[in-house]
């Protein structure tokens, strides 16, 4: 796996903290050069020193995968340093509980913009260029989450079925021009994201394990990926269960409490 990624450009959306930033530091191990994309500088600087410590060229773009016209300057700026992007991994995105008796609109657009159009205007910029080299290989991280409406989280899981979709057609449009699209779908990782005690997360696994996960995959060419085995057979059994068993039976596991807000994860 080393081997493959020595020398190959890859691009990462949030990679100040948790998933992202560990596969960014993953992969500067391997050999590869990493452009790194976040909104908080001081966290995205220090991402940044730690792929270069561990072997890695790494640069870093301050910017926000809702502004569409900040991400095609991050794409010039790669394209004008490497020549090209190997691997370009849309994993930035938030979480929410948005329960249905108490929506948040605002919640809901939040999630959407980020999760939706932030993977568009992350991955679209590189498809010209891709399509011009016959090669490339595009990755979205979706989640378990996107197979069925999980309870209070109406808005994340339909933007990560959104997701899941998206990466769908744009993997049968882009592979008469040898572009790989890859759509990795976690369970629980640990992460600034799921360091809360809202709900029951089973099966939560080190971001290090996730990070060599979502690598391999990648060296693979996935076009999906689930993750890990015992959430892949959970997910399994939900998106099988009949409604009438789901709408009763699923939302007593998660442990939520009676009063839920909605808010960003």
């Amino acid at each position: 796996m080393k081997d493959f990624y020595r020398g190959k450009t890859v691009v990462i959306t949030g990679a100040s903290s948790g998933m992202g930033k560990d596969l960014a530091v993953l992969l500067a191990s391997y050999g590869a050069n990493l452009a790194l994309v976040a909104r908080r500088q001081s966290l995205l600087e220090a991402a940044q020193a730690e792929c270069k410590d561990a072997g890695g060229d790494a640069v870093s773009f301050v910017g926000d995968v809702t502004d569409a016209d900040g991400m095609a300057r991050m794409r010039d700026a790669v394209l004008e340093r490497w020549g090209f992007a190997d691997v370009v991994i849309a994993n930035a995105g938030v979480g929410g509980l948005n329960p249905g008796d108490n929506f948040s609109l605002d919640v809901h657009r939040k999630v959407v913009e980020i999760n939706c159009i932030g993977l568009a205007n992350t991955l679209i910029p590189f498809v010209a260029s891709m399509i011009k080299r016959r090669a490339g290989h595009l990755v979205g991280i979706s989640s378990l989450a996107a197979f069925r409406g999980l309870p209070n989280a109406g808005s994340y899981s339909s933007s990560k079925a959104a997701q899941m979709v998206f990466l769908e057609s744009l993997r049968v449009d882009l592979r008469k021009h040898d572009i790989a699209v890859s759509c990795i779908h976690p369970g629980f990782v640990e992460s600034p994201m799921t360091d809360h005690d809202d709900f029951f997360m089973p099966f939560k696994m080190s971001t290090r394990k996730s990070s060599e996960l979502i690598a391999r995959a990648i060296v693979n060419r996935k076009a999906s990926y689930l993750y890990p085995w015992q959430m892949r057979l959970v997910s399994a059994v939900n998106r099988n269960l009949p409604r009438f068993i789901y709408d009763t039976v699923v939302p007593r596991l998660g442990g939520f409490g009676s009063d839920i807000k909605p808010k960003i994860l």
